[in-house]
């Protein structure tokens, strides 16, 4: 009987152990406006249970754009999101209490999709590229694209809300094209690529690791464990190329194999393993605002980034 009641005694206390320790993870939520390679990192991080190792149970949400995730932040509603740099530097122009601490990519990978019948730039003319919102990504680089060939004001840009609406509107001929990581089209109609615009050699930062400002000062070693995990993430997305497909599919909602294989291709290929922010890619936004000169420090800290680069642990393999 008291055998019984010892090892009764013994397995209470380690399920009470085991609730006490999940008990001990900080509970964020994370939001992502991407559901391109941008967000790769993330959706990996999550599935090889970094955050848990780094003492956080992370809840990962898709928001369809940029400004959209900022305001989820600035409400409270979010911890911490992966916003197009852009986006997030516009908001902190406008007072916005956030910040980033991280960046995923400092080149644009983003493509330059057209209708078959379109073979120069020229050719768009009089017509309208589609963006998912005004202020995101695809609409800055959209911009940048059209001034860089004198199209600025002989093309229209219509705002359509979200990733899939653009790939309905293109199918539909309502836009001659779009600046987009991937365009979703049937095989009816396929999407040419006119230009890459990681070959126009601009440093551009893609997307922040952004938190508030109140919290990160509150939360400091939380915000840390964030960077960490999707540190984590990009190391297996390279490691880990089965699981990854898994992923990607399950998160990218793709089911065409092709589609899968060419998303991991852009991850590896453009998510950086050490998500520093460099200079010369703020830069390149902050002079296509007209806000040159802004110092870089108004931004982003990415003193947590550093101080780990410093310290080799983008260098470890998990």
């Amino acid at each position: 009987m008291n055998c019984r009641l010892a090892l009764f005694v013994l397995f209470a206390a380690l399920v009470w152990d085991a609730k006490a320790g999940a008990a001990e993870l900080m509970r964020i939520t994370l939001g992502y406006s991407s559901i391109g390679p941008m967000a790769t990192g993330f959706w990996m991080a999550k599935e090889i249970g970094a955050f848990e190792k780094h003492g956080i149970h992370a809840e990962l949400i898709y928001i369809s754009s940029g400004p959209v995730v900022i305001q989820a932040l600035i409400g409270g509603d979010l911890q911490g999101g992966s916003a197009a740099t852009n986006a997030v530097i516009n908001a902190i122009l406008n007072g916005a209490p956030i910040l980033g601490v991280a960046g995923t990519s400092n080149r644009p990978y983003h493509r330059l999709y057209v209708q078959p019948e379109i073979n120069r730039m020229e050719d768009l003319r009089g017509k309208t590229l589609g963006v998912t919102r005004f202020g995101a990504i695809t609409d800055n680089l959209t911009r940048i694209l059209l001034r860089k060939n004198n199209l600025e004001n002989a093309v229209t840009v219509r705002q359509l809300g979200a990733t899939a609406a653009v790939g309905a509107a293109f199918q539909q001929r309502v836009i001659a094209g779009a600046v987009t990581s991937d365009l979703r089209v049937g095989t009816k109609l396929p999407a040419k690529i006119l230009v890459n615009l990681v070959d126009l050699g601009i440093p551009y930062s893609m997307q922040l690791i952004t938190v508030a400002r109140d919290y990160y000062r509150r939360n400091p070693e939380v915000v840390e464990g964030m960077i960490k995990s999707y540190a984590a993430g990009v190391v297996a997305l390279h490691s880990q190329k089965e699981r990854a497909l898994k992923v990607i599919a399950k998160y990218s909602r793709q089911a065409d194999a092709q589609g899968i294989e060419e998303h991991y291709r852009d991850s590896v290929a453009n998510l950086d393993r050490i998500p520093r922010v460099e200079s010369e890619a703020i830069a390149t936004i902050l002079e296509f605002m007209g806000k040159p000169g802004v110092p870089r420090e108004t931004f982003v800290d990415d003193s947590i980034v550093e101080r780990m680069a410093r310290e080799g642990s983008f260098d470890k393999k998990k």
